[in-house]
């Protein structure tokens, strides 16, 4: 989409409305980015999905290797700079990239059924990470996630999606991956092939767990060495009882 200001003269505007280059700057810009949801059953090809579109901006320079934050981990050319963040961390990112307003972000959020459950969440923050996600593409940072076919995910997930596209398994013979892409903001579907598709899969871990540490883990670590600790003294209790009774 072409930027409406490239239609005008920029210094007769500045003139008329009293503006700056920088007021300028930061208006209107055409949107760019957004948030890319790829759903289906296992082995459908969703994280194949997300990284044939990474490695497609990559190559057009779209962004730079150096851009990407994700909770799965690149190899080559495509991961020199590239940072894996999982669990908390991961959300502590996603977190600063709403509140501080990031640009010009590649984030991946691989098997967000277990980075943002449709349960067992205790505060708000998920719901307000979730909700940001909206202003993504006025930012110019792109989103890609994955989620498996259900209601696994945060339903607000679905809701911030500008895209969802539905894979099907990947053809090897011809290396290629057809794919539906729902637009959501102009409600429409189209269909399209992702093609070389082999090179793609060198391109990332595909042995990899998007599991991180969750603060879950650590009330559960917490919990577990006190149930230690209150074992080994009731074995000394008894002990001491059987120490008494000259057992």
């Amino acid at each position: 989409m072409p930027n409406p200001l490239d239609f005008f003269d920029r210094d007769r505007i500045k003139h008329e409305l009293g503006l700056t280059d920088d007021d300028l700057n930061q208006s209107y810009q055409p949107s760019s980015g957004g948030v890319w949801h790829m759903r289906g059953a296992e082995g459908e090809g969703k994280t194949l999905m997300i990284a044939h579109k990474v490695r497609e901006l990559i190559d057009k320079k779209v962004y730079a290797p150096e851009d990407i934050t994700a909770n799965i981990t690149f190899k080559g050319k495509y991961g020199y700079g590239a940072r894996v963040l999982k669990g908390e961390d991961l959300k502590q990112y996603l977190w600063d990239a709403v509140h501080k307003e990031y640009k010009h972000k590649i984030i991946i959020i691989d098997e967000a059924d277990t980075e943002f459950p449709a349960r067992f969440f205790s505060t708000h923050e998920q719901t307000e990470i979730a909700l940001g996600l909206w202003h993504t593409q006025k930012l110019g940072n792109s989103v890609f996630m994955s989620s498996h076919l259900g209601n696994g995910a945060d339903l607000i997930l679905y809701l911030a999606s500008h895209y969802l596209i539905l894979p099907k398994a990947p053809n090897w013979s011809n290396q290629s991956l057809v794919y539906a892409m729902i637009d959501c903001l102009r409600l429409r579907t189209t269909y399209w092939i992702a093609r070389d598709i082999v090179k793609t899969m060198l391109i990332y871990n595909r042995q990899e767990s998007t599991f991180g540490h969750t603060e879950y883990d650590k009330e559960r670590t917490k919990k577990r060495a006190g149930e230690s600790k209150n074992h080994k003294r009731a074995i000394e209790d008894d002990i001491d009882i059987m120490a008494e009774l000259g057992i």
